[in-house]
């Protein structure tokens, strides 16, 4: 297990606030570009005078390029179209990288030009070099970046789960990716919908919360990250940002304990969004869509080069839009922009500032309000059923804003041949409001009593990573080690008003409004001030097919919380020091026929706020998980299968005595499960995946006996789900495109305790699109789709966390959507 102690000093102790470590960026860039003049410059002495050994295997063109660009240390860049069916006998022998590309392209058509010393643009033969997105790659043994565009629903690589690119098939845990290809087949409009077809991993509200995205993945709530950086939190998880996913080049889920890398983590896993980024090929689209409820939104996504060297990129995206909801009273509007923009500052050495900017303004709370049982997962009220719509806030009362900004970089310098330097940071601030009138219990058959409630939370938060990459062989070996450093300090404030039930009740029947709400007055304050700064280190070593993976970290982690009750004129304060080591160590064998079994076992540990029965601070919590399994990945890159098996536990969770009311960590949780996911790009325009998890959770030790052999809260027992998208590539209906999925997701409960059991439902989504440019080449670039979640609009609860706290799902959404590229 994880090696943690605390230490404790509690009230009068005074933590000095730290500032914020840098200013919000303000990033202001234009929406018009320049067209990149094609240049070929091969220079004396340059990268091209080298002639090397490559040995690139026999496979898809898209897979032999990017591999021989990675062995030689370049940069290769392409529409992913143009490789499309293109298949190449691999390469063997000493090249200069001229010949080589040229020895791979033989017979396809196809010409490569070099921009600058390192930067190679593939086109159709006789027209200009343009791509979609870049695929950065330095230094000797680099391999596909994996902040790129795939190309493709199958995903090669991961940003999460060795912070060194490392190719999927070599990756000792569980990582699911979803690609922006992915996102687009479905029609995902958010977070929770673009994972909703990956195994192990729920949403537990449903995807109709405004507000966040709350998730849980292999039974913990998992970390959430941004480009590799932790997210805001907050004091209670209120001052969390809301991601937009059309600001996302992919998603992935990286599953088991990420201590090791990441520091303080559930032992579930962690959730990493990747920002779309600047590309030196011209990105220009624009949509507009309408959909269920009068939901209207228009977007744009605008980038390429700022001037003719290419040295100067930008990428801009941008959506604003309001919609209604299946609630009534319950609404909401959006407006994003993100800026980026990349410096090539040389051969060596670039920089991306990174920005974004949020603002969500939601009238009834920004979310679906919780409903009591009786009604809704039970029949036989004496109100009657409670449908999905019910509100049973106040209108002109209940409201939710949310502002979230967010500005940073990622700096990478190639020192020499072996090591590479990196930087990332981010500065973020958070501000979100929310007043809400809630249930609080049935006082009759028919009568539900309720209460204001206002808590307003804020977040300040600094983070910054530092690494050193080297990458270099002894004898048959080959080593990529990582050195890293990095610190994250977030201030945080909540304030909550509360004032007993000082709203009049609600018949249920009738469902009339009192008009009676008032903001409570403040009653607590809570201040909590946190840091975390840790050292890492983690050896990737690749010897004759197998791939050895060592990593261990040490952190040191700090929280100052206080706590003031404004009423009483009382406060007080805990400080609380905890530092723990954790570990990983992995193996993996990648067979010549794309076979590659994994083992692995990892440690993760996170910071329990508060103080036990003896007065001193609470212990952190310690997970570990044994994981086996196994990919697929055939020679042509066109699939990749992932089956898994796991055993994670997770010690000293905080429990409470129903009895005596007292909290102590005598809890432990234990979750076993198996996993599968197969995504395939089956043929020309022809993309599937599959998915099945199958988990047993049980909290094996409790303070109250009564809940020890329960299930842990949101795991459903059984999930799968299946998906099937083609779009006709000739005959008259050439760019008609067809997709459907199927979702199961089975039984599960929202509480410890085991008393509400959601049941199992089975769901349907759709997708019907057409490039309206096969029509014409004058339409070039148009396209029109209209997508469909839970088509046939199963209306069902997905997780109840009390007598009066039933969620629904958010029922059907269809969307129209016009889009423009050009």
């Amino acid at each position: 297990m994880t090696h943690a102690f605390s230490r404790q000093r509690v009230a009068g102790a005074h933590f000095a606030r730290l500032p914020l470590r840098a200013a919000i960026i303000a990033v202001s860039l234009l929406t018009s570009v320049a067209q990149v003049q094609a240049q070929v410059q091969t220079q004396p002495g340059g990268v091209d005078a080298q002639r090397n050994s490559y040995q690139i295997a026999a496979g898809t063109l898209a897979n032999a390029l990017t591999d021989f660009a990675a062995q030689a240390g370049v940069t290769v860049q392409f529409k992913p179209s143009l490789t499309e069916g293109r298949q190449s006998p691999g390469l063997r022998g000493e090249y200069s990288v001229t010949e080589g590309f040229a020895r791979l392209l033989q017979g396809s058509g196809l010409s490569i030009e070099q921009h600058g010393s390192r930067v190679y643009v593939l086109s159709a033969a006789g027209t200009d070099a343009a791509l979609l997105a870049p695929l950065t790659i330095t230094g000797q043994h680099a391999v596909h970046s994996p902040s790129a565009a795939a190309g493709s629903v199958v995903a090669t690589t991961s940003a999460a789960g060795t912070k060194t690119g490392t190719p999927l098939i070599r990756t000792p845990q569980a990582v699911n990716v979803v690609t922006r290809e992915e996102l687009q087949q479905h029609g995902a409009n958010n977070v929770s919908q673009a994972l909703q077809y990956t195994p192990g991993l729920v949403s537990q509200y449903g995807n109709a919360d405004v507000r966040h995205d709350w998730f849980t993945v292999r039974g913990f709530t998992p970390g959430r990250y941004l480009d590799g950086l932790r997210l805001p939190f907050g004091v209670l998880g209120y001052a969390q940002p809301k991601i937009a996913s059309y600001g996302l080049e992919r998603v992935e889920v990286f599953k088991g304990p990420a201590s090791v890398l990441y520091g303080q983590n559930a032992p579930g896993g962690m959730i990493n969004m990747v920002s779309k980024r600047p590309s030196v090929a011209p990105v220009r689209e624009v949509y507009a869509e309408y959909g269920s409820y009068d939901a209207q939104q228009v977007g744009f996504d605008l980038g390429g080069a700022l001037t003719d060297s290419g040295n100067l990129l930008y990428r801009l995206v941008g959506q604003l839009g309001e919609s209604d909801s299946r609630v009534d009273y319950l609404n909401e509007e959006r407006q994003f922009i993100a800026p980026s923009l990349t410096w090539l500052i040389g051969d060596d050495t670039q920089l991306t500032l990174l920005a974004q900017y949020q603002n969500i303004d939601s009238d009834g709370g920004g979310a679906q309000p919780a409903l009591p049982a009786s009604g809704t997962l039970y029949g036989g009220s004496a109100y009657g059923k409670l449908d999905a719509d019910t509100f049973i806030g106040e209108p002109g009362f209940d409201r939710f804003s949310n502002e979230q900004m967010m500005a940073g970089w990622e700096f990478e310098h190639q020192l020499n041949e072996v090591w590479q330097l990196r930087q990332n940071l981010r500065a973020s601030r958070v501000d979100t409001y929310t007043q809400r009138v809630q249930a609080y219990s049935m006082i009759s058959p028919t009568v539900l009593a309720r209460y204001a409630w206002a808590f307003p939370e804020d977040s300040t938060t600094f983070t910054v990573d530092n690494q050193a990459i080297a990458r270099f062989a002894t004898g048959s070996a080959e080593h990529t080690l990582l050195i890293g450093a990095d610190y994250q300090h977030e201030d945080a404030t909540y304030d909550e008003h509360f004032q007993g039930t000082s709203v009049s009740p609600i018949d249920l029947s009738t469902l009339e409004y009192s008009g009676d709400a008032v903001k409570p007055p403040l009653t607590t304050r809570r201040e909590q001030d946190r840091y975390q700064a840790g050292l890492y280190l983690q050896e990737e070593l690749q010897l004759a097919g197998w791939t050895f993976n060592l990593g261990g970290r040490y952190d040191l982690a700090k929280a100052d919380s206080k706590t003031t009750d404004v009423l009483a004129g009382t406060s007080s304060t805990v400080d609380q020091d905890d530092e723990a080591f954790t570990g990983r160590f992995g193996l993996v064998y990648e067979f010549a026929n794309g076979i590659a079994p994994y083992a692995s076992y990892s440690q993760s540990f996170a910071p329990t706020a508060g103080v036990g029965t003896d007065g001193n601070a609470l212990k952190p919590t310690e997970g570990e998980q044994y994981e086996l399994g196994v990919r697929y990945q055939p020679a042509s890159g066109s699939s990749l299968w992932t089956l898994s098996v796991y055993d994670l536990t997770q010690q000293n969770v905080l429990t409470r005595d129903l009895l005596t009311n007292v909290r102590s960590q005598t809890g432990e949780v234990r979750v076993r499960g198996m996993e599968l996911e197969g995504k395939m790009a089956l043929r020309r325009g022809l993309d599937a995946s599959v998915s099945y998890a199958l988990t047993d959770s049980e909290i094996t030790r409790d303070g109250n006996p009564t809940v020890e052999g329960n299930e842990q809260p949101f795991v459903p027992n059984k999930q799968g789900s299946a998906w099937l998208n083609y779009v006709v590539q000739s005959s008259a209906l050439r760019g008609l495109g067809l997709g459907g999925g199927v979702r199961y997701i089975g039984k599960s409960y929202g509480e410890v305790a085991n008393n509400f059991e959601s049941p199992s439902v089975t769901l349907f989504d759709a997708v019907l699109s057409y490039d309206v440019g096969a029509l014409s080449q004058s339409l070039e670039g148009a396209q029109l789709s209209l997508s469909a979640n839970n088509i046939m609009d199963k209306e069902y609860v997905s997780y109840c966390i009390s007598s009066t706290g039933c969620f629904y799902d958010g029922g059907r959404v269809v969307t129209a959507q016009v889009k423009y590229n050009w």
